[in-house]
């Protein structure tokens, strides 16, 4: 029995409750999240929750929310989570330090790592977990190793494409990129999905990758991160400026602001917005969002259409009302009787209001 398949050396360490920090964890902050709590009997309970209450958690679990686009967690499960994971990785007798690859990790460490996490969360990233989970070294291996309740077909699918020349170049390339990363963020432990949420939810409105883009770039007090941020934030502000009577309701698209500066989408992901989202993905929300400001244009424009027009009839009305004005009783019937039939078509028309001038004849009288 190779070094991978048995039980590691340290596993009689393991706790088996784990409902306390682990030893070499820093002290559990008191900051309570608002999350959703289900119980065995499936009783879901909104509460006030400490990262240290989840340690004693034994017949409860916290609900963790994903982004549908991204799949990353968000809200305050997420933030939670990402707590709680913080703590979890101070147990070396769980996770051993004397790894210098992930990869490399016994795999009995990684699921009994899995279960302590789903004994006190529930998650749904699948794919996420199912690759950690089951992935062997080659891919015939990884075929075989397949989860029962995972369809062959959608397993052999999944497993080819991971394991294709095109995905490890796309990770490879994702490395070079992240190295290249000149323009930090100032989320700093918070996700580009719980970011966007908390803007969402404060703003009424999905922030637009510009938009976002300014606001992570941003300090505290209002300076940038750096000065390539900044000529970058004044360039997106321009366009956000013209585009002020876009209303769709889109994240990102591939003829966005933040594409017309940063440049067109390369292959893996889409730039400030997270993992998850690929630029094929943007295809029909770009057709969508197009059509959104298409529509959102026309409007503009006939809006404009009918001012115009509006502000032509008042031109016209005041013109007809000091031509009436300065002509004789019988010239302002005559020039009253030949624009009402001119005008017929129009209801309501301003100057129908205008008195007629009284007869001179009758005034003599």
């Amino acid at each position: 029995m190779d070094s991978e398949t048995q039980e590691p050396d340290d596993s009689p360490f393991w706790e088996t409750d784990y409902d306390t920090p682990p030893a070499l964890a820093p002290e559990c902050k008191s900051f309570k999240w608002k999350v959703e709590v289900i119980d065995n009997e499936g009783n879901i309970e909104g509460k006030m929750v400490t990262s240290k209450d989840v340690w004693k958690f034994q017949n409860s679990k916290v609900i963790v929310h994903f982004d549908e686009d991204s799949g990353q967690p968000i809200g305050e499960s997420g933030g939670l989570l990402g707590s709680w994971l913080g703590q979890l990785s101070n147990d070396v007798n769980l996770l051993p330090i004397n790894y210098s690859d992930w990869r490399m990790v016994n795999p009995h460490i990684k699921n009994k790592a899995w279960e302590v996490i789903q004994s006190k969360f529930r998650c749904k990233d699948v794919k996420l977990r199912l690759w950690k989970e089951y992935k062997q070294n080659t891919p015939t291996e990884t075929l075989l190793n397949r989860p029962k309740k995972v369809p062959e077909n959608q397993w052999g699918h999944f497993v080819h494409m991971r394991f294709t020349e095109k995905w490890k170049k796309m990770q490879e390339r994702n490395t070079q990129n992240q190295k290249k990363h000149t323009m930090p963020h100032v989320c700093g432990r918070k996700s580009f999905s719980r970011r966007r949420n908390e803007i969402k939810i404060k703003t009424g409105k999905t922030p637009r990758r510009a938009e976002f883009f300014i606001e992570t770039r941003t300090k505290p007090n209002g300076s940038f991160v750096c000065e390539e941020a900044k000529e970058r934030a004044e360039a997106l502000t321009t366009l956000l400026q013209q585009n002020q009577h876009i209303t769709n309701n889109v994240t990102a698209s591939l003829d966005d602001e933040y594409a017309q500066v940063f440049g067109p989408e390369r292959p893996g992901r889409v730039r400030c917005v997270g993992r998850g989202p690929t630029p094929s993905k943007l295809v029909c929300r770009s057709t969508a969002a197009r059509s959104d400001i298409e529509n959102s244009e026309m409007v503009v424009e006939l809006k404009t259409q009918v001012k115009e027009l509006s502000d032509q009839v008042k031109g016209m009305t005041t013109f007809i009302q000091q031509i009436i004005g300065t002509s004789t009783g019988e010239q302002a019937r005559t020039w009253a009787a030949s624009f009402a039939v001119a005008f017929a078509d129009i209801p309501n028309p301003t100057f129908v209001s205008i008195p007629s001038p009284s007869n001179p004849n009758q005034e003599k009288e």
